[in-house]
């Protein structure tokens, strides 16, 4: 009996050390990062779409406040920096009565830029507008705010490799109804504010393809998790020799906020977590997947969720659950920025950690906090 006992927690334990890959993950205590903002930084009931990034020293957040996780004219984008993560100064404003959403940081040629895009103040629909830049070297000013066309497109991420710019956009309008096709597909730079198409043909076309996640590894290949509302995601991989072509694998788990992390050339996702399960539960294989979207979202809505992360395997293209972060109701949207080689700040956005767990649809119409921590990885001695 006490060989089988042994045996059972060996096989468990190399599970965990091995959806962990070769370290192992920690994180310390998560602590409510919204309690640290300057004075000049109104608070709203929703605090949640929120970037974090490392550039000459000093950490930059930029992060949205709203009544409530729905679009809203009275939405305002706060851009802070701060050299401790402590005390954090006020860098800019953006308040254009319009909600704005998914601003996202890069460098590139050694000046910040900073981008998110405008949508329509509409409760019921999702129209996105227009993509917006700005940039600034460190010194605090930053440039007006300027559009990069492609009107409609969400923009998601943007990566630097080999002396150019991706980003990953989708097309946003008409998003929940039955005839919206995807087109979410990779922009190009080789300035920061100028893009263009990668390829005439989208990345993914069809339906649905939302919040494009990507990054390359150390040998050059490309990898993704795409959002496809009301039946799951897709897992990609495109080759170093072709980006524009994505492999493709199918998933019933949908992974909402996505964001991908390459350590030591070892892929991390860290995402909202569904804790019911598959987001499409059907037993058939998706011949007509908007058939059963609407439904799907409506139980979507109403189940819990978490922030997680997961290890992607390569050989197989799979995402294996590693551990859930404290997080209840509205939560993810995570952003991440380097200490030092093995340590992080992790920051999210959640419903109270502290008190009773909220389904998704409650967590949304309540107050959302922004959370922080520290994440480290350390290598698993064999």
């Amino acid at each position: 009996m006490k060989n089988l006992i042994f045996f059972y927690f060996f096989l468990t334990t190399f599970k965990v050390l091995q959806a962990q890959g070769s370290f192992k993950v920690t994180d310390s205590e998560w602590l409510n990062l919204t309690k640290l903002m300057p004075k000049e930084c109104k608070i709203q009931k929703s605090n949640n779409n929120l970037d974090l990034i490392r550039y000459k020293g000093r950490y930059y957040l930029a992060f949205r406040t709203a009544p409530s996780h729905f679009p809203s004219k009275k939405t305002v984008l706060y851009l802070l920096s701060s050299e401790d993560f402590q005390n954090w100064k006020l860098e800019k404003t953006f308040f254009y009565k319009k909600d704005l959403r998914e601003p996202r940081f890069y460098v590139f040629r050694d000046t910040l830029y900073f981008i998110f895009f405008t949508l329509k103040s509409s409760k019921i629909k999702f129209v996105p507008e227009n993509i917006l830049v700005c940039s600034s070297s460190g010194d605090g000013n930053w440039s007006e705010s300027r559009s990069i066309g492609w009107k409609g497109y969400v923009p998601w991420r943007v990566r630097e490799f080999q002396g150019k710019l991706y980003m990953s956009v989708y097309y946003g309008v008409g998003l929940y109804k039955k005839k919206h096709q995807a087109d979410l597909r990779l922009l190009v730079s080789e300035d920061g504010m100028q893009w263009q198409k990668l390829s005439d043909k989208p990345q993914v076309d069809g339906f649905s393809g939302e919040e494009g996640e990507f990054l390359f590894d150390d040998n050059g290949d490309l990898y993704a998790v795409v959002r496809l509302e009301g039946c799951g995601s897709y897992l990609c991989k495109a080759n170093y020799s072709d980006f524009a072509s994505w492999e493709k694998n199918f998933s019933k788990y949908k992974y909402d906020s996505s964001l991908l992390l390459n350590h030591e050339n070892e892929i991390y996702l860290i995402s909202r977590r569904n804790l019911d399960g598959q987001c499409d539960k059907r037993k058939k294989t998706r011949k007509k997947p908007y058939q059963g979207k609407i439904r799907n979202l409506i139980r979507y809505s109403f189940t819990r969720k978490v922030t997680a992360i997961f290890y992607w395997k390569k050989d197989k293209m799979e995402l294996e659950w590693i551990k859930d972060f404290p997080s209840t109701g509205d939560n993810a949207f995570p952003a991440i920025a380097p200490i030092n080689e093995n340590e992080y700040f992790l920051v999210n956005y959640s419903s109270d950690i502290k008190k009773k767990p909220k389904n998704w649809i409650r967590g949304q119409l309540s107050k959302t906090y922004l959370y922080y921590t520290k994440l480290k990885f350390e290598r698993e001695t064999k």
